[in-house]
Formats: C-alpha cells, structure tokens, sequence
C-alpha cells in the first residue's frame, strides 16, 4: 500500500512546488494527493498552467505518482455555491494531465426538512449535476470519488452516512464512480468505523485520514486525538481496500515553523508505515 500525502501539508507549498516534492520524498512518502482546490482558489490563468507543469514534472522527476485529487469541494448550487460546472470541468482535466485516477468531491446538499420529499430531491440534484462530467471522465479516465460528509457541519447533510452514498452510487451506476472515506468526518458522525467501511466494499477507491476530538474537523496525525484507528484498519481489510493510505493532515505540519516541518513530515511517514504494514 502506498503512503500519499497533498502538498497543503506545507503551507508555503505553492511558492516553490519543486522543493514541496522533494521534501516529502525526502520524508519517505511514495505518492502524491493533488489539490485541486487549491489550484481553483490561488492560481489563475496562466499561473495555474505554469503550476501544474511544474507539478507534473516535480512528481516525475522524484517518482512519486499522483493517486488522489481534491476536486472542488464546497456548495455546488444556489446563492450560496463556491463552485460550478466549469469549476468542476477544469479539475477533471487537470487529474487527466497528472493521470490522476480518482478526484474526491463532496456531495451536494440543499438547506431543507430533510423528510423523505426532501432527501430524494436532493439525490436527484446530485444525480443531474454528478452525469453531466461522464464524457469527460471517460475521455480522462478519471473517476470522481464522492465523500462522506458529518452532519456537524450544517446540520443534517446527505452524505453522512454510507447509506447515503451507496443510494447515490447505485443510481449513477457507473465504473468510474467510486467513495473516498474520511475517517475524520465519520468520527464527528459518530460512525462504527469497521461496519461503514466494510459496507462499502469495492466501490471504496481512495481515503483522506485524519484524526480529531470528535468536535470540530482538526485534520492531525492518527493517535493524537479520537479516531478508533484499530477499527478503520479492519474495515479497510474487510471490504478489501486496494488504495493508497492518504492523508489530509495540513494542521499537523503546516503551522509548525518552517524547521520543524521536515521532522513532522518524517514522523508523518513513520505513522504511516504502522498502517501499510498491515495490509
């Protein structure tokens, strides 16, 4: 199993990505998580071009492949969205470029009861917006990997509970559709960790691992706060996992001074291989 990381772990990263890279293959990680939503956010027009070359030539240079993307995350739809269609689009062919086989994205969601009415209003939302980006995926070879949400975000969310996306999964009914498990969200949601992971099964393609205190959504480094890590491990294993081991824990690096970073990244891996050795 590979140990991946994005490069958001260092929070300077996008002044000079060729040495990003190099520090965390100096740490031991062997691949790549690439954030997508940082691309959207901070880099535009030719920027962002001229960015993702040196990603895609940073990552090749020190043999670290890219297995995992953020796509965009947040609102989809409404006054209140952060994102759109063509948002969405340009992600898609960005992982295509870095041959990154599976982008992470949220489910959307519409404020309501959230009653029967309601709910199935909103699968059907996500089903209209979700179809529209399959010529692309299949033209990329890239799949789009839903998360699991926490309704401690906004009040009930769908997407918080694997019934929720397995609902969604069926009803795309597509190969490149596949889950990403955030082992945070599902500790803020007060998941069994074993049983949700291993209903999942196959169609679970990648993961963000993280760890909090069940309040608030910390992304830190496993065995520092609530997370049963025991419990994700053979889920993992009961549902047969075949990914990466990839974490999302900036907060636990990112802040510290630049000095001290290489030794948290390191720790980082040596935590990490406590996890891959087991699969």
């Amino acid at each position: 199993m590979q140990l991946a990381t994005s490069l958001n772990v260092l929070y300077d990263y996008t002044s000079d990505i060729p040495r990003a890279v190099r520090r965390l293959k100096a740490a031991g990680f062997d691949a790549l998580d690439f954030n997508g939503c940082d691309m959207l956010s901070l880099w535009q027009g030719g920027e962002g071009e001229r960015n993702l070359e040196l990603l895609a030539g940073a990552a090749e240079e020190h043999g670290l492949p890219w297995v995992q993307a953020h796509g965009p995350m947040f609102e989809f739809w409404g006054e209140n969205a952060v994102w759109g269609i063509a948002d969405t689009r340009r992600c898609l062919r960005w992982c295509g470029r870095l041959g990154v086989p599976w982008m992470v994205m949220h489910p959307g969601h519409r404020p309501g009861a959230f009653d029967a009415a309601h709910r199935q209003r909103v699968i059907e939302a996500n089903l209209e917006f979700d179809r529209q980006f399959i010529p692309l995926m299949e033209e990329h070879r890239v799949g789009i990997a839903i998360e699991n949400l926490a309704d401690a975000f906004h009040g009930r969310r769908f997407g918080s509970v694997p019934e929720d996306l397995l609902e969604l999964h069926t009803a795309l009914d597509h190969e490149l559709f596949g889950f990403c498990w955030d082992t945070g969200h599902a500790f803020l949601q007060g998941l069994p960790q074993r049983e949700s992971i291993a209903s999942l099964g196959s169609r679970l393609k990648v993961l963000h691992v993280q760890d909090n205190d069940g309040k608030g959504d910390d992304h830190l480094l496993p065995y520092t706060r609530g997370v049963a890590w025991d419990e994700v491990v053979a889920g993992l294993q009961d549902a047969g996992y075949q990914g990466a081991w990839t974490y999302e824990i900036h907060n636990a690096v990112r802040h510290l001074p630049d000095g001290c970073r290489d030794d948290a990244l390191r720790l980082a891996v040596t935590v990490g291989r406590h996890f891959t050795g087991q699969f």
